[in-house]
């Protein structure tokens, strides 16, 4: 299994420690999911194509999918200087959105095997959400650190995107970072608890 995880960090020499900080919680997180499943892998995959829980599905989806259409747009357009186009007008960390809407499907997902399934993970249904929140604290995080970071870098250019485009959670731009950390925190907690609590799709 972790042969699959390979690609995600062998980028890690060119583009220095961003890739290495964006890629570990995520890869650790889907260490720790699919490892977790009480159900083997390959049943898993196949259950992916089922139209059993597609809800969950499509969180899973369609947050992979955002994810892989921000790294490609960021790395044709580094270049160019500070990204602000394609899903970056969405949000500021829109490869931080796809991993969190993705990975807030892959635990709806896990839990409801963990409770509907005789298969036993290693992690209890609770312990599951609280590896979600702290990667969800840890992308948090990294988005802050990383705004310093565009902040420095990029100076009145960057001042003027951010008070345009939001945070991490598309059509909230409070422009107050303290807000912009909660909401960021309390939307995608309500969508998965949402997720969790929809039994059937």
């Amino acid at each position: 299994f972790v042969g699959y995880l390979i690609p995600l960090v062998q980028s890690l020499p060119p583009l220095g420690v961003w890739a290495g900080l964006m890629t570990l919680p995520f890869a650790t997180y889907l260490i720790m999911m699919l490892t977790n499943l009480p159900i083997s892998l390959p049943t898993a995959l196949s259950e992916l194509f089922t139209p059993f829980l597609i809800v969950k599905k499509a969180f899973l989806i369609i947050g992979i999918i955002i994810l892989v259409y921000s790294i490609v747009h960021l790395k044709m357009k580094k270049k160019e200087g500070l990204v602000t186009s394609g899903p970056y007008k969405l949000v500021r960390h829109p490869q931080y959105f796809g991993i969190i809407l993705s990975t807030i499907g892959l635990t709806g997902w896990s839990v409801w095997l963990l409770n509907n399934t005789f298969g036993i993970g290693f992690l209890s249904s609770s312990q599951t959400i609280g590896v979600w929140f702290v990667q969800l604290l840890v992308y948090i995080t990294l988005a802050f650190i990383e705004e310093l970071y565009l902040a420095k870098n990029h100076g009145e250019a960057f001042k003027n995107y951010a008070s345009q485009v939001p945070f991490l959670v598309p059509f909230f731009n409070t422009k107050n970072k303290f807000l912009d950390i909660l909401l960021s925190i309390v939307i995608p907690s309500i969508l998965l608890f949402i997720l969790i609590n929809i039994h059937i799709i």
